[in-house]
């Protein structure tokens, strides 16, 4: 930066105007860029160029843009120096400017800065032909971009260093971004800068070549009409921003040699961007590989390289949701919150489909028309992104395992896609790793996954192959009808180990039944198989919404079947979801289901016959309809005399009727042979082994303890079986545990922990959809916080 007295000096010796003396102190004196200087003179970045362009024009400026801002401060410099500025009666502004001021070349990509020491001797040139930053205001990717500076220090051993990511997610922005705060940081005059507590490193010299074919611009996707295809195409660049040209008329051999003697000659950074299209990449990692110790090299890729790496994801959704903002800000558009979160969601926090999709709103689409473009796979981002690294890939196992993929929308482990794509292993081990090197699979742990955005378009690489997806399809049903048989079971009563491994496919096996849904005519049998193998899951995990949706499409569809057995199966469930979120509009839904169940009884077996009646009970339990409920219990009593019934479930169902008639007992304070039952009902399960049902009839006992005044005793069974629901990850009782904890510590008088349990209660609660308990919660929250 340059001393504001002298450049307020020199604007008055060149008659500047105060419009443009404000624009030339800010951008000399405070280097700021014209983003912010314009937020500052509260103008437009347009007007603060053109008052900048008017300075050059006085001070007899002429050459490029960029070229006559740095001859600009070369001659402000060396005037500095010689202490010209002081202004007498005499001085004149100069007929002619000195010859450093002079239009050079128009058309060379070449820039020298020529600073002067304090001594008044010359420093070596910096060499450098860095095209302008790709945005005017750098957000996010704070943590890389300090790796970054950190690996190109001089203390840093890296040599080689690759920053890879997926197409659009910024890796050229953010190289460009940190070369500009190192070309800075080594002009002439710069007190030294420094990011994130690091000194920001120095060059002499600072190339970037690039040999990315096209740009995704707001509009459309643009060619790149001027790139660096080869490494001989490199050498020119090199000697070229050199000052070298006479290199680019040698032999191969001879170039090879001459370059690398004048790279070492100083502290260079070179920076090749794509690596991935260079024509003769084995070459150039060849050079690279063997370059002096003065150079740096940054190689950004699509492929996942073998250097020292920074490897780029989508962005943070704060960081997301800002660029979004600043996007629309400085193409005057005007954005929601609400919508620009619709966008973050939809462009996957990729920072290239950001710029376009707000450039396309600016452009005078609608939000809606954005979206589709956006989420279309021949679309202009799905194309900027995927289109080169796939075409490349296609009829080849990796190409097969990509689309595949795209089946998962959560990690998936190899076997199962091997076995999915009938690849063999060395064949599926290949193409994760293509993939892999490609960016477009991630791995975590011995999962894999795409990114979302490279989801969308490998989709559409299915849907195109409809033969391979017709089979990949079958496969992946059988696969999940196989996997669910395995480790859901059928027994809603019981908990099992093996629910960890359907709580790592959750969400693939949603999505296959969603895809059974939408072709009923064929897939009806599949999804009602799997919806038998993993309700009982869905029902300890708490993933109740997930079963009345699975109820409502299999009521309809079996309906119209005419399949009144599996009908009355639907109903029950359906209705028995309904009785445990205890709303009463839920409840009334429940006792109509229930009872149309109930009227199709003689369509199943006497042990379902049982069960529909045990959850007659529970629902007039609910309704407090308390000698309703007592009736159903003598129904359910007199159909357990019945043959049929197994001996174990006979065992279960007198269980619950003593479970439930205590439950009646303690609701109506009768608390002492509301113990009484639970002791009983409690040995019973102890002695069939029903460890479940231990863990609810204990949980209640504490609750007796708690209304008896036997807190102690209430602490310990709690302490014993809270644990135990939550190693099983049961929502409903983890739930409860909860809510007899919040009661217990406020009767122990420990506010603060029983206001922390309420809290907890009250959640859980809500995410069963158990509204009235935790309404319940959230009145003992106020009474604690009004004591």
């Amino acid at each position: 930066m340059l001393p504001r007295d002298f450049l307020a000096q020199m604007a008055r010796n060149y008659e500047l105007s105060k419009d443009q003396e404000e624009v030339f102190l800010l951008r000399y004196g405070e280097e700021l860029n014209y983003y912010d200087i314009a937020k500052k003179l509260n103008t437009s970045e347009g007007a603060c160029l053109k008052r900048m362009g008017q300075v050059y024009n006085k001070f007899k400026v002429s050459g490029s843009s960029r070229g006559k801002e740095n001859r600009l401060r070369i001659f402000l410099t060396e005037q500095l120096q010689q202490g010209v500025t002081q202004k007498t009666s005499e001085s004149t502004v100069p007929a002619k400017t000195p010859k450093e001021l002079q239009g050079e070349s128009t058309v060379s990509p070449k820039v020298i800065i020529k600073p002067v020491t304090n001594t008044g001797t010359a420093s070596p040139p910096i060499y450098e032909n860095l095209p302008k930053r790709e945005c005017t205001t750098f957000i996010g990717r704070r943590q890389e971009l300090a790796r970054l500076l950190e690996l190109l220090s001089s203390e840093h051993s890296a040599h080689l260093i690759s920053v890879d990511g997926v197409g659009g997610v910024g890796k050229t922005t953010l190289v460009l971004e940190t070369a500009h705060r190192c070309l800075e940081a080594s002009q002439p005059g710069s007190v030294v800068q420094s990011f994130e507590g690091m000194t920001v490193p120095t060059f002499e010299a600072i190339i970037f070549t690039s040999a990315k074919q096209q740009y995704l611009k707001a509009l459309r996707i643009l060619p790149r009409l001027k790139r660096e295809r080869s490494l001989r195409d490199i050498y020119r660049t090199i000697a070229h921003t050199l000052e070298r040209p006479e290199i680019s008329y040698r032999s191969p051999d001879d170039q090879l040699d001459l370059i690398r003697d004048s790279l070492k000659r100083q502290r260079t950074l070179l920076i090749v961007d794509n690596l991935e299209t260079i024509e003769d990449k084995q070459e150039l990692l060849s050079f690279v590989y063997d370059l002096p110790r003065t150079v740096k090299v940054i190689l950004t890729t699509r492929e996942q390289a073998l250097f020292v790496p920074i490897r780029l994801e989508s962005l943070h959704e704060e960081d997301a949701l800002s660029l979004i903002t600043h996007q629309a800000e400085e193409k005057g558009v005007e954005l929601q919150p609400i919508d620009a979160k619709v966008l973050c969601q939809n462009t996957h926090a990729i920072p290239a489909a950001i710029v376009y999709t707000v450039g396309q709103l600016a452009a005078g689409y609608s939000l809606q028309d954005v979206l589709t473009k956006l989420q279309s796979a021949t679309g202009d981002v799905a194309r900027f992104c995927f289109e080169a690294s796939v075409e490349r890939m296609r009829g080849k196992p990796s190409h097969r395992i990509l689309m595949t993929l795209s089946l998962f929308p959560e990690p998936v482990e190899r076997e199962t896609i091997a076995e999915i794509a009938e690849e063999d292993s060395m064949n599926t081990g290949d193409g994760l790793a293509k993939l892999q090197q490609l960016s477009l699979v991630r791995q975590q742990d011995a999962r894999y996954r795409l990114h979302p955005l490279t989801r969308e378009y490998a989709r559409a690489e299915l849907t195109a192959n409809l033969e391979f997806e017709e089979k990949v399809r079958s496969r992946w049903v059988e696969w999940y009808l196989d996997f669910s048989q395995k480790y859901g079971n059928i027994d809603e009563k019981k908990w099992y180990p093996e629910y960890s491994h359907i709580d790592l496919e959750w969400e693939n096996l949603q999505e296959v039944m969603k895809w059974c849904r939408e072709r009923e005519k064929e897939r009806y049998e599949d999804i009602l198989t799997l919806w038998r193998q993993i309700k009982g899951y869905a029902h300890v995990r708490g993933y109740w919404d997930d079963r009345l949706m699975w109820t409502d499409w299999l009521q309809g569809a079996t309906e119209r079947r005419g399949d009144w057995s599996t009908l009355a199966e639907i109903l029950y469930d359906k209705g028995w979801t309904l009785t445990l979120t205890r709303q009463p509009e839920c409840l009334e839904e429940a006792s109509t289901l229930l009872e149309h169940a109930w009227d199709l009884r003689n369509h199943k077996d006497i042990t379902f016959q049982v069960e529909l009646a045990a959850r007659m009970v529970v629902l007039c339990i609910h309704q407090q309809k308390f000698e309703l409920a007592h009736e159903w219990i003598k129904i359910k009593q007199n159909m357990l005399k019945q043959s049929g019934v197994e001996e174990l479930e006979r065992q279960r169902q007198q269980i619950q009727t003593h479970y439930y008639q205590a439950k009646i007992l303690f609701l109506t304070k009768d608390y002492v042979q509301a113990k009484k039952l639970y002791q009983r009902a409690l040995k019973q399960a102890k002695d069939i082994g029903w460890e479940r049902a231990e863990i609810a009839i204990q949980n209640w006992l504490a609750d007796v303890a708690i209304e008896e005044g036997n807190l102690e005793v209430a602490q310990q069974i709690l302490e014993q079986g809270f644990p135990v629901a939550e190693c099983n990850k049961d929502k409903h009782s983890i739930a409860f545990h909860q809510r007899s904890f919040a009661y217990l510590l406020q009767r122990q008088g420990n506010l603060e922990q029983a206001r922390t349990w309420a809290q907890e209660a009250a959640l859980s609660f809500e995410s069963l959809k158990m509204i009235p308990e935790a309404r319940e919660m959230r009145t003992l929250l106020q009474a604690i916080e009004d004591r």
